[in-house]
């Protein structure tokens, strides 16, 4: 078996390297794959951080192989993000000096965040280089999102919805549950998702096919509820209220019809945010767990402010938690970005990240403000790529390629429409 695998992974990374592009597509078809891992002589790798890495060292092949006998072929390396990333993995290296387990320390960092920047930002940025493999690959990413909806609609058969609590949550599927056995990491797939149907509507000419997509919009918002996590209702209502913002800006008529439909909405989802009340009520012991969760890692902050305990080791340091480990046993990563950052890296650490979003809203921001309404797409695209890094206020995927992936490509789709933007207006300058 590990000869099959090893020959399978050898010849991806020859395909991959001769075409990296190829290596974007199958990153955007395994994003969502979390119940699938490749075990290889004790390494237990996610399938999709495997093709990831393949990504990376066919890139690196290739672009070795430009140098040497295609200098002229060679492309421009750009470093999207850099120094944002930069400062914040500057403060995880001081934190990683004053960690009790430098080593262990040094190689989380090695794991998650930098490699998160290398494999899913700085790799993909330089191999999209035409908006035609940027399409194809927001096109997969779409795909892969209606994958773990129609996994979800599926779970529902079976299901007794009359005496016990139902929920929309992965199917399990050849020994596993391909994309998570949690509901929340389908809510937080499906709010990145979500608003990749408005993208890819805008790509539809045929009145038809945009009918279509609304109503594949409506299915994907009405599984994010029906997942019934709070995360991932939060996100989305946060994300709705921001696009009709927009939307309706400067139209009262507009603003009236949504004020209309959103009051037939809540009408019609009341009796799901009645079960959803009822939900919450029992599930006290979540919001203990998340509170407990919190004052762990308040408590790390207050022995370590300055620096933290060190990259990763927030999960150790519930473990050394009594009260944690007596009352749900095993230890378990922080509920939230901001907390664990906080509790590992210290102030310095949570304000470099603190940077990062603000850097990524301000982006954002001025794209939506440029481009939008003129160019359509940019204000649901802008919205699934930050959808997926607010839920990391909620959830432990702060360090993954399925939430920064979509954030790359806003990024890159953004940079392909400043280029079209200034030929455009040399092209009227020309005209007049």
């Amino acid at each position: 078996m590990n000869i099959f695998l090893i020959s399978t992974i050898i010849l991806l990374l020859i395909i991959i390297a001769f075409q990296p592009k190829i290596g974007i597509y199958l990153i955007a078809a395994c994003l969502p794959i979390i119940g699938r891992d490749i075990n290889l002589y004790g390494l237990v790798i996610p399938i999709s951080d495997l093709v990831a890495l393949l990504t990376l060292y066919g890139f690196v092949i290739n672009l070795f192989y430009r140098v040497i006998f295609k200098p002229k072929d060679c492309i421009k390396i750009t470093w999207p993000l850099f120094f944002p990333f930069l400062i914040f993995f500057l403060m995880n290296i001081l934190s990683i000096i004053f960690s009790a387990n430098p080593a262990y320390s040094f190689y989380y960092f090695l794991r998650w965040p930098f490699f998160l920047y290398v494999a899913y930002i700085f790799v993909p940025a330089n191999v999209i280089v035409d908006t035609k493999t940027l399409k194809n690959t927001v096109v997969i990413v779409f795909l892969s999102a209606m994958a773990v909806l129609f996994s979800g609609y599926l779970s529902l058969i079976g299901q007794d919805w009359q005496n016990s609590f139902f929920r929309l949550k992965s199917v399990y599927f050849w020994g596993a549950y391909p994309f998570g056995d949690n509901h929340n990491l389908i809510a937080e797939f499906l709010n990145i998702g979500v608003f990749f149907v408005l993208v890819i509507k805008e790509f539809l000419k045929t009145k038809r096919g945009k009918r279509v997509a609304n109503i594949v919009f409506f299915l994907t918002a009405l599984g994010i509820i029906l997942t019934f996590s709070r995360a991932g209702w939060i996100t989305l209502f946060l994300q709705l209220g921001i696009y009709l913002f927009f939307w309706t800006k400067n139209d009262r008529k507009k603003k009236l019809s949504i004020a209309m439909f959103a009051l037939l909405g809540v009408v019609i989802i009341s009796p799901l945010l009645w079960k959803m009340s009822v939900l919450q009520d029992n599930n006290t012991s979540s919001t203990e767990n998340r509170l407990l969760l919190t004052e762990i890692a308040w408590n790390a902050f207050k022995e370590k402010p300055l620096f933290g305990h060190g990259s990763g080791e927030f999960i150790n340091l519930v473990g050394n938690n009594i009260r944690f480990v007596a009352k749900y046993g095993a230890p378990i990563d922080s509920h939230g970005a901001l907390q664990k950052v906080l509790a590992e890296n210290g102030i310095l650490g949570l304000i470099s990240w603190l940077f990062i979003l603000a850097y990524l809203a301000r982006f954002s921001f001025l794209a939506i403000k440029k481009y939008y309404p003129k160019v359509s797409w940019v204000l649901p695209f802008a919205l699934a790529a930050l959808g997926g890094i607010f839920f990391q206020f909620f959830n432990t995927s702060y360090f993954k390629g399925r939430v920064w992936f979509p954030l790359t490509l806003f990024y890159l789709a953004i940079k392909f429409s400043e280029q079209l933007y200034v030929k455009k207006n040399k092209d009227s300058s020309r005209l007049t």
